[in-house]
This record gives structure tokens, sequence and C-alpha cells, in this order.
């Protein structure tokens, strides 16, 4: 990503009172476990080292069942703050 790191977006979603709950999964083919570490102590939900493997992808249901169904209890549109977030994320 140009301008940024992995790193550096996982750290802005999770200080974002916005975004903080969205599951982040950091995939790497660095396999260096003081950056692995760190990664998840930051939040992110697993950390995969690439190339992906399909038992990797099996990790991953009960992150989106997790959200799928926190997604159906809340129902709601998303308000004008979670919007302009988003963006500013997209632009970063």
């Amino acid at each position: 990503m140009p301008g940024m790191t992995g790193y550096d977006l996982l750290r802005k979603i999770k200080e974002s009172s916005l975004l903080k709950n969205i599951p982040v999964v950091i995939m790497s083919s660095e396999n260096v476990p003081s950056r692995i570490n760190r990664c998840l102590e930051q939040g992110a939900e697993e950390f995969f080292l690439m190339p992906v493997r399909l038992s990797d992808l099996n990790r991953l249901r009960p992150h989106i069942i997790k959200t799928k169904s926190k997604d159906q209890n809340q129902e709601k549109p998303r308000t004008h703050e979670e919007e302009e977030a988003s963006q500013k994320l997209e632009m970063s």
C-alpha cells in the first residue's frame, strides 16, 4: 500500500471509535514472530502467512459468523460520521 503499511492501517482502524469493531485479518509473507505478535496484540483477529491455505480460511468462519450475527442484530443504516470515517480510510 503506498504511503501506509498494513500495521498503520490496523492501528487506524482500531483507534477509530466507528471502525474498531471491524475484524481485521493480516496476510503477509513475512514470518517474523515479533511482527506477528505486534499485529495480534494491536487487535488483528488473525495473522496468516502467505500463501494462504484452505485450513487458514476455515479459521475465519467464527469471525464471519460473529460479524454477520452482530450486523443482523443492529441492522441500522450507516451514520454520516461512519460514512466519512470510511471514506477517510479509503483515501489514506
